[in-house]
């Protein structure tokens, strides 16, 4: 059995979105990236083709109103569908197509074929809502519909997994997600993010509502946060919280937009944390969920995150040692402060319900 999937196929560069920066090419740098670190191979990891997802699979999620306006505005030629979120014809039938193919893998996962996957898929989805923007958001995000999400949702109603753990470490908070699964305990969602940036959600006080109180945790990281800030909230948050959860299936929103490099943000991680992060989560699937963990691509917009970063967590999925070039940028004292009140605040919030 090889131990590891990635989902592509070339049917998702035909989301065609001009000069934007979430656009095709973010796809061909990354696979092209894999290649280069020998991570393509029968040993390591498989290319698997996606499925198209039905319209009953995007409304596990999603309001039909949306799927109909996202389709409809997609078909008739697409344009600017809100200030950041470009579509073209293409664009409705892709999205089906990401969402298919996670929830292919899912299937292929739990069937004993692979043990874990990443999904090099596009367009990403952890802003879309059920009708699309979620929680006051002034649009989606670049996203259309929500991967990660369905994906959840899916394997909820499949039985093959009762706890689901999603962990989000895109730069930006995903309140789509949030907002999808705000009042379930079934679903415990973790969020790394930059504070006070794009959406405009996902403080400390965000905690979930009725029964999901607890299961929704958000970490929301000043200016300029380091690799060595992001490993002590990991330690010290996620992985006790988790630990105490046991989770039956990991998921993980992997956008990249904290790297250093990318101009989206100005959080400075390198591409060691991604790995380090990922390595922790295999150990923690290993030992609750027989290894399935699914990992789906979300932000991560320059050169340097999608070929140093991206490879990095994959490598960390194969369990392979791969070299990485990479600096590590140091946060200014008044950010390592700033972040460890941050850190603590969580703590105080949550340990009434999780042994923190």
């Amino acid at each position: 059995m090889t131990s590891t999937a990635i989902i592509y196929s070339k049917k998702f560069l035909e989301h065609k979105t001009r000069m934007h920066c979430e656009n095709p090419l973010r796809l061909e740098v990354a696979l092209n990236s894999l290649k280069k670190f020998g991570l393509i191979s029968p040993e390591k990891c498989v290319v698997v083709e996606p499925r198209i997802a039905t319209m009953e699979e995007l409304k596990l999620v999603h309001d039909e109103s949306y799927i109909e306006e996202i389709k409809h505005f997609s078909v008739s030629g697409g344009g600017y569908y809100d200030g950041d979120t470009y579509l073209s014809k293409e664009s409705f039938e892709v999205a089906c197509y990401a969402v298919g193919g996670m929830l292919k893998i899912c299937d292929e996962i739990f069937k004993g074929n692979f043990k874990n996957a990443f999904g090099l898929i596009r367009p990403p989805g952890h802003h879309a809502g059920v009708f699309g923007r979620a929680l006051g958001a002034s649009t989606i995000g670049f996203c259309l519909f929500n991967n990660i999400a369905i994906l959840a949702a899916y394997a909820l109603q499949k039985q093959l997994a009762k706890k689901i753990l999603i962990f989000d470490f895109d730069v930006h908070h995903g309140n789509g997600t949030q907002e999808i699964f705000n009042n379930s305990p079934n679903v415990l969602y973790i969020s790394f993010h930059e504070k006070r940036i794009y959406p405009g959600t996902g403080f400390e006080d965000e905690i979930g509502i009725g029964e999901g109180k607890g299961y929704k945790i958000n970490i929301p990281l000043p200016y300029q946060s380091d690799d060595s800030i992001y490993l002590k909230a990991f330690n010290e948050i996620v992985l006790p919280v988790s630990e105490e959860f046991k989770p039956e299936l990991i998921l993980i929103s992997a956008g990249f937009d904290a790297h250093h490099s990318d101009d989206i943000s100005s959080i400075q991680l390198s591409a060691f944390i991604y790995n380090e992060m990922t390595k922790q989560m295999v150990k923690l699937s290993n030992k609750y969920c027989n290894g399935k963990l699914i990992a789906c691509l979300e932000g991560g917009y320059s050169h340097d995150t999608l070929s140093k970063s991206l490879p990095a967590t994959v490598a960390a999925l194969t369990q392979t040692e791969i070299k990485i070039d990479d600096r590590k940028p140091e946060a200014p004292n008044y950010t390592k402060n700033k972040a460890e009140e941050t850190i603590k605040n969580i703590k105080k919030k949550l340990n009434q319900y999780w042994k923190i």
